[in-house]
C-alpha cells in the first residue's frame, strides 16, 4: 500500500472546489493531483466529487491500516490514506464522493429504521452502487488517456469487478454503458468477504446492536419498507442521471443477494424475541433472508417466485 515518497506533483490549482487540510504545499499538489485526473478524464467520476464539493465537503489525509479512506458526515471530512497509492486513492475518493451523494438524494446513512430485509438491501446496494461508480470513473480515465494506474489499482483490490466491466464492454476502448456498470455493481456482490465485513458493521453492530439502549430496552427500530425499485431509482444514476439499472429495478431481491451469516438470522430471533416480550411488533421480514448457501441460485423467475412465496409468508403478520 506504500506509495512512493519521492513522487512529485504539477504545481496546479484543483478543477474542483474543495476544501483541502493539508499541512504542506506537497500534500495540496498531491490533493490537486488526484482531482484533477478525475476531473479531466472522466465525466461520471467529476459529477460525483461536485456534488461532495457543492456540499461542503474537505478532504484530508491521515495514515490508517487496513483502509483507503472514509468519509465523515459529523465534520464533512473525507479522510484519505497518506500512504496509499494514487490510483487507490482516487477510486476510494470517487467513491467515498458518491456515499455523498447518495446521501442528499435522500439515503439515510443509518439503517436500524428498516426492517432486517430492507437494511440488507439498502446497506449492500449503496457499497456496489458507490465502487460501481469508483469503477466507472476507474475505466473513464483508462480510455480517456489518463493512465492505467487507477484501474489497476482497482483491478488488484476487486478484480471481479474489472473483469465482468471488460466483459460487458461493447469493443475494446468503447465508451462507458449501463451494462458495464450493472456488471460492476454485480461484481462487488461476488466478494463475500467484503459482504460480511459490511455485514458485521451494518447488521450485527449498527441495526440489530443498536436495536437496544444500553438497560436492553428496545428502540424505535424496523419501521420502514423500501422497495428494490425504490432503492435503486434513488440513487442508482449515471451522469446524467439516469437508472443504470433499468431494465431490472427488483435487482436487490434476488435471493442470491440476500444472503447472511447464519449468526445475523440468529441474532434477529433473539431481538425480536425481546421486541415481542417488550409489547412491541416483531420484525419478521428476516424471514426473507437466507444463509449463506440456501439461496435459490436460478435466478430470474425463480427470484420473483421466492419473492412472492415470501411476501405471502409475511401477510398479515406483524413486522
Amino acid at each position: 500500500m506504500a506509495e512512493n515518497q519521492t513522487k512529485t506533483y504539477a504545481d496546479r490549482a484543483p478543477e474542483i472546489p474543495f476544501k483541502l487540510k493539508s499541512f504542506s504545499k506537497e500534500g495540496e499538489k498531491r490533493f490537486a493531483h488526484l482531482i484533477n485526473t478525475v476531473a479531466d478524464y472522466s465525466e461520471t467520476g467529476k459529477s460525483v466529487l461536485e456534488t461532495a464539493a457543492n456540499e461542503g465537503y474537505q478532504l484530508q489525509m491521515m495514515l490508517m491500516g487496513g483502509n483507503y479512506g472514509f468519509v465523515c458526515p459529523e465534520t464533512k471530512t473525507i479522510y484519505l490514506n497518506s500512504a496509499a497509492s494514487d490510483g487507490h486513492l482516487i477510486e476510494t475518493l470517487v467513491h467515498e464522493c458518491r456515499h455523498i451523494q447518495q446521501h442528499k438524494n435522500g439515503i439515510p446513512s443509518e439503517h436500524g429504521e428498516f426492517v432486517l430485509r430492507d437494511a440488507v438491501k439498502l446497506s449492500r446496494a449503496k457499497e456496489a452502487d458507490a465502487e460501481t461508480m469508483g469503477a466507472s470513473a476507474a475505466y473513464e480515465i483508462m480510455i480517456n488517456g489518463g493512465g492505467r494506474e487507477v484501474w489497476d489499482a482497482l483491478t488488484e483490490k476487486a478484480p471481479k469487478i474489472t473483469e465482468g466491466m471488460l466483459n460487458a464492454a461493447e469493443r475494446e476502448g468503447a465508451p462507458l454503458n449501463h451494462k458495464m456498470m450493472q456488471a460492476a455493481f454485480d461484481g462487488w456482490y461476488q466478494n463475500r468477504e467484503i459482504m460480511q465485513i459490511y455485514e458485521d458493521s451494518y447488521l450485527v453492530t449498527q441495526c440489530l446492536g443498536g436495536s437496544c439502549d444500553s438497560r436492553n430496552n428496545p428502540r424505535d427500530y424496523f419501521k420502514r419498507e423500501m422497495s428494490s425499485k425504490e432503492m435503486v431509482s434513488a440513487f442508482c444514476l449515471d451522469a446524467s442521471g439516469k437508472c443504470y439499472q433499468s431494465g431490472r429495478l427488483n435487482v436487490l431481491d434476488e435471493p442470491e443477494r440476500l444472503q447472511v451469516q447464519q449468526k445475523v438470522l440468529d441474532m434477529a430471533e433473539r431481538v425480536n424475541g425481546n421486541r415481542r416480550q417488550s409489547g412491541l411488533n416483531a420484525d419478521v421480514s428476516y424471514h426473507s433472508l437466507y444463509a449463506w448457501g440456501t439461496a435459490p441460485k436460478n435466478g430470474g423467475k425463480g427470484a420473483d417466485k421466492a419473492v412472492l412465496t415470501a411476501a405471502a409468508k409475511l401477510k398479515g403478520s406483524s413486522r
